[in-house]
């Protein structure tokens, strides 16, 4: 009885709760495939894993993402600067955008619950590449500890959420935002740009043939589409009644259309 009452113990924490994921994700496992979708997610779990502040707390990996704990906000924020920082020193790494908010959560086996946690989620999901979006708790505490002002987009409905939640957003910095593959979204740097292209005044840049490839298919003009059958030649009047047009002009007009009045 003992054991099985203490699979149910839990404590309440108050903490600061922060999921980062890969922007892009989605897009470069459908071009590159599983397996190296499955390497990459590996090696952002321990770049992140490598970066954790003395009080920070990689409580699990989900996919493509990553959840940890921070005693702060401000401590949260240097984490997420940290990771960023690692991402860009390897070329051809997606851009990282995150979410984090502050509350109570409840701690069971090394997982979290709550409200919290599932708001930051939902910030996370709403973020931008390059950004990290916070609750209005959380825009306080780093403001008043840290001394981090960030931008308020006012309050949002959020998925699954049932009040709105301001929002606010800081940027990790845009330098790296400049060079993306369009088609897989890795952050592409100028000494691995395999292929760079010119459309319209702006360039692009490939990490491969692929990806180069698939951009030319979607940006060639689409083929006009044929009827298997040529059309035919519609019978009846194609002069409709109005006002405007005297009866006996319709009359002539629907004579030379079909040989034959309308009835």
């Amino acid at each position: 009885m003992s054991s099985v009452a203490s699979d149910f113990e839990h404590t309440d924490v108050h903490t600061v709760v922060t999921f980062v994921d890969m922007s892009g994700f989605t897009a470069y496992t459908e071009v590159h495939g599983d397996h190296r979708a499955a390497g990459l997610a590996g090696n952002f779990a321990e770049m992140s894993e490598a970066v954790l502040g003395p009080d920070d707390e990689l409580i699990k990996t989900i996919g493509d993402a990553v959840m940890v704990t921070s005693p702060d906000a401000p401590a949260a924020v240097a984490f997420l600067q940290r990771l960023t920082d690692a991402s860009r020193r390897i070329d051809g790494f997606p851009l990282l955008r995150a979410g984090f908010g502050v509350g109570s959560v409840i701690k069971r086996h090394g997982d979290i619950f709550g409200a919290t946690v599932n708001t930051a989620a939902r910030l996370a999901a709403i973020a931008e590449p390059g950004q990290i979006v916070m609750d209005h708790a959380a825009a306080k505490e780093l403001r008043s500890s840290g001394g981090v002002e960030s931008t308020s987009l006012g309050p949002l409905r959020l998925r699954n959420i049932t009040s709105p939640v301001e929002v606010f957003v800081l940027d990790m910095g845009a330098s790296h935002q400049d060079h993306v593959d369009p088609i897989c979204r890795m952050h592409v740097g100028a000494l691995t740009a395999e292929l760079t292209i010119s459309r319209g005044g702006v360039s692009y840049r490939f990490c491969s043939t692929t990806c180069l490839r698939q951009f030319q298919e979607r940006s060639r003009p689409p083929e006009p589409v044929r009827s298997a059958n040529p059309e035919r030649r519609h019978s009846r009047c194609m002069y409709r009644r109005s006002s405007s047009r005297p009866p006996d002009l319709h009359y002539r007009n629907c004579r030379r259309t079909t040989g034959r009045p309308r009835g």
